[in-house]
């Protein structure tokens, strides 16, 4: 399981320091984050880990393609969480560029991404969508356990976060 692989329960993390767990069905497929996050007197949130556990069925079609696809989506995941958000004024998207619809950038991803896949009995499945949710709800959930804000709106920014 996440748990296991994350070491969840069995080492003690520093003062600020967290993990979150969150998981997610869709298509099919199941798939369960655990996040390790820092989260500094200034709201400055590093991710230092992410495990990811996925079941898509009873093989993986490509692996080295599976596991690269959900490390994409703990990272456009991670995206969203902090930054990304369309706003409309007078009828019109605001964000027309990159520029104001952030991306993560390289430093402020986490260094490690693992991924497993579990093979069940369950007929394979698509990969694609299932992988992105739980990182916004692993993360945030690391972010109560570390500081006892409960965020229940995205994107962190709005709520005084940044990346560190």
């Amino acid at each position: 399981s996440v748990a296991t692989r994350a070491g969840w329960g069995t080492k003690a993390l520093p003062k600020g320091t967290a993990q979150g767990v969150a998981f997610y069905y869709s298509h099919r497929g199941y798939f369960a984050h655990v996040a390790e996050v820092s989260v500094g007197a200034d709201k400055a949130v590093r991710v230092h880990k992410v495990w990811v556990v996925g079941d898509i069925g009873r093989q993986v079609i490509n692996p080295s393609n599976a596991e690269n696809q959900a490390q994409g989506c703990v990272i456009d995941g991670l995206s969203q969480l902090m930054t990304q958000a369309i706003t409309i004024e007078k009828g019109r998207t605001v964000q027309s560029n990159f520029t104001n619809y952030q991306l993560l950038r390289i430093r402020q991803a986490p260094p490690v991404v693992d991924v497993h896949f579990v093979l069940s009995d369950h007929a394979p499945t698509g990969l694609g969508e299932p992988a992105l949710p739980p990182i916004l709800p692993a993360v945030c959930n690391a972010i109560f356990t570390a500081t006892g804000d409960r965020v229940r709106s995205l994107p962190l920014t709005t709520h005084g976060y940044r990346w560190l």
